[in-house]
């Protein structure tokens, strides 16, 4: 991926990010992360997180549906990033990583 697509999708989630109207910058910490726990609802995940994150995939298997919904950080907000894995609306897991493979 070049350097100028990178910045074209950070522009993007800025302007994403602006258009929801928050009026504060909402990202993962790892005080926030401590809190979570298998099994919650999408709301009481988005609820200690501070606000909902963005839905990356949702798909239907055997088992239900599958969602992937992430927040930016923790950390700097250019590349980490926290995604949270939902199956028929609870919490399985999340992970924290880097975006674009930076």
């Amino acid at each position: 991926m070049g350097r100028s697509t990178v910045m074209r999708l950070c522009l993007l989630a800025a302007t994403a990010s602006l258009a929801t109207g928050c009026t504060t910058y909402c990202s993962a910490t790892d005080a926030k992360l401590s809190q979570l726990r298998r099994g919650m609802t999408y709301a009481e995940a988005a609820e200690v997180m501070g606000c909902n994150g963005w839905q990356m995939s949702r798909a239907k298997d055997d088992t239900g549906d599958v969602a992937t919904v992430e927040w930016d950080g923790p950390g700097s907000r250019l590349a980490p990033r926290t995604q949270l894995d939902f199956r028929n609306g609870r919490l399985l897991s999340f992970t924290t990583g880097r975006r674009f493979g930076l």
